[in-house]
Protein backbone atom coordinates (compact mmCIF):
# COMPACT_ATOMS: atom_id res chain seq x y z
CA UNK A 1 0.00 0.00 0.00
CA UNK A 2 1.59 3.45 -0.81
CA UNK A 3 2.70 5.31 2.07
CA UNK A 4 0.42 8.25 1.32
CA UNK A 5 -2.85 5.98 1.31
CA UNK A 6 -1.17 5.13 4.86
CA UNK A 7 -1.01 8.46 6.08
CA UNK A 8 -4.14 9.55 4.61
CA UNK A 9 -6.13 6.43 6.50
CA UNK A 10 -4.33 7.03 9.79
CA UNK A 11 -5.47 10.85 9.69
CA UNK A 12 -9.02 9.69 8.91
CA UNK A 13 -9.02 7.05 11.55
CA UNK A 14 -7.62 9.83 14.01
CA UNK A 15 -10.32 12.22 12.94
CA UNK A 16 -13.01 9.88 13.34
CA UNK A 17 -11.78 9.07 16.99
CA UNK A 18 -11.80 12.42 17.72
CA UNK A 19 -15.50 12.81 16.33
CA UNK A 20 -16.77 9.83 18.31
CA UNK A 21 -15.36 10.94 21.70
CA UNK A 22 -16.79 14.84 21.14
CA UNK A 23 -20.35 13.60 20.26
CA UNK A 24 -19.88 11.36 23.69
CA UNK A 25 -18.95 15.17 25.52
CA UNK A 26 -22.25 16.28 23.76
CA UNK A 27 -23.92 13.39 24.86
CA UNK A 28 -25.34 12.87 21.16
CA UNK A 29 -24.51 9.04 21.51
CA UNK A 30 -24.27 6.72 23.94
CA UNK A 31 -20.70 5.54 25.70
CA UNK A 32 -20.81 1.86 24.79
CA UNK A 33 -21.45 2.91 20.95
CA UNK A 34 -18.74 5.06 21.15
CA UNK A 35 -16.28 2.18 22.59
CA UNK A 36 -17.38 -0.24 20.23
CA UNK A 37 -16.59 2.02 17.38
CA UNK A 38 -13.44 3.55 18.60
CA UNK A 39 -12.29 -0.23 18.82
CA UNK A 40 -13.62 -0.50 15.59
CA UNK A 41 -11.60 2.13 14.52
CA UNK A 42 -8.63 1.23 16.33
CA UNK A 43 -8.65 -2.14 14.75
CA UNK A 44 -8.99 -0.56 11.06
CA UNK A 45 -5.61 1.73 12.25
CA UNK A 46 -4.04 -1.73 12.98
CA UNK A 47 -5.25 -3.18 10.13
CA UNK A 48 -3.29 -0.22 8.05
CA UNK A 49 -0.37 -0.08 9.67
CA UNK A 50 0.35 -4.21 8.53
CA UNK A 51 -0.89 -4.94 5.98
CA UNK A 52 0.94 -7.65 5.39
CA UNK A 53 -0.16 -9.41 7.55
CA UNK A 54 -3.37 -8.90 6.56
CA UNK A 55 -1.86 -11.24 3.06
CA UNK A 56 -0.88 -14.05 5.23
CA UNK A 57 -3.78 -14.16 7.08
CA UNK A 58 -5.73 -13.77 3.19
CA UNK A 59 -3.72 -16.38 2.25
CA UNK A 60 -4.32 -18.84 5.24
CA UNK A 61 -8.31 -18.15 4.47
CA UNK A 62 -7.54 -19.04 1.19
CA UNK A 63 -8.93 -15.47 0.27
CA UNK A 64 -6.69 -14.69 -3.32
CA UNK A 65 -6.92 -10.41 -2.75
CA UNK A 66 -6.27 -8.82 0.76
CA UNK A 67 -9.25 -6.52 -0.60
CA UNK A 68 -11.85 -9.22 -0.64
CA UNK A 69 -11.00 -10.25 2.88
CA UNK A 70 -11.26 -6.54 3.62
CA UNK A 71 -14.96 -6.81 2.29
CA UNK A 72 -15.57 -9.88 4.16
CA UNK A 73 -14.83 -8.42 7.39
CA UNK A 74 -16.30 -5.08 6.51
CA UNK A 75 -19.94 -6.97 5.38
CA UNK A 76 -19.38 -9.31 8.78
CA UNK A 77 -18.80 -5.77 10.77
CA UNK A 78 -22.08 -4.62 9.08
CA UNK A 79 -24.18 -7.70 10.27
CA UNK A 80 -23.10 -7.67 13.59
CA UNK A 81 -24.40 -3.92 13.77
CA UNK A 82 -27.24 -4.70 12.16
CA UNK A 83 -27.84 -7.73 15.02
CA UNK A 84 -27.04 -5.14 17.58
CA UNK A 85 -29.19 -2.54 16.49
CA UNK A 86 -32.38 -5.02 15.71
CA UNK A 87 -31.78 -6.42 19.42
CA UNK A 88 -31.63 -2.34 20.27
CA UNK A 89 -34.83 -1.56 18.22
CA UNK A 90 -36.93 -4.57 20.01
CA UNK A 91 -36.30 -3.91 23.15
CA UNK A 92 -37.45 -0.25 23.05
CA UNK A 93 -40.62 -1.58 21.14
CA UNK A 94 -40.85 -3.95 24.51
CA UNK A 95 -40.27 -1.13 27.00
CA UNK A 96 -42.75 1.58 24.97
CA UNK A 97 -45.52 -1.33 25.06
CA UNK A 98 -45.21 -1.83 28.51
CA UNK A 99 -44.86 1.81 29.14
CA UNK A 100 -48.38 3.25 27.12
CA UNK A 101 -49.92 0.22 28.84
CA UNK A 102 -49.13 1.54 32.31
CA UNK A 103 -49.96 4.78 31.19
CA UNK A 104 -53.43 3.87 30.31
CA UNK A 105 -53.98 2.37 33.43
CA UNK A 106 -52.68 5.29 35.12
CA UNK A 107 -55.08 7.96 32.98
CA UNK A 108 -58.17 5.14 33.96
CA UNK A 109 -57.22 5.04 37.62
CA UNK A 110 -57.05 8.96 37.40
CA UNK A 111 -60.42 9.43 35.96
CA UNK A 112 -61.80 6.80 38.52
CA UNK A 113 -60.59 9.00 40.95
CA UNK A 114 -62.10 12.18 39.52
CA UNK A 115 -65.56 9.93 39.18
CA UNK A 116 -65.53 9.04 42.55
CA UNK A 117 -64.55 12.58 44.03
CA UNK A 118 -67.16 14.01 42.21
CA UNK A 119 -70.21 11.70 43.24
CA UNK A 120 -69.06 11.83 47.15
CA UNK A 121 -69.60 15.83 46.77
CA UNK A 122 -73.48 15.44 45.61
Amino acid sequence: MPQELIIFLIVLCLFFLFNIWRLVNKKRILLKHAIFWSFLTIAVMIATLTTKYLKIVSDFVGIQEVSNMIFLFGFLVLLVISFSLTTTVSKQKMSIVKLTQELALTNKRIEELKHEKSTKKV
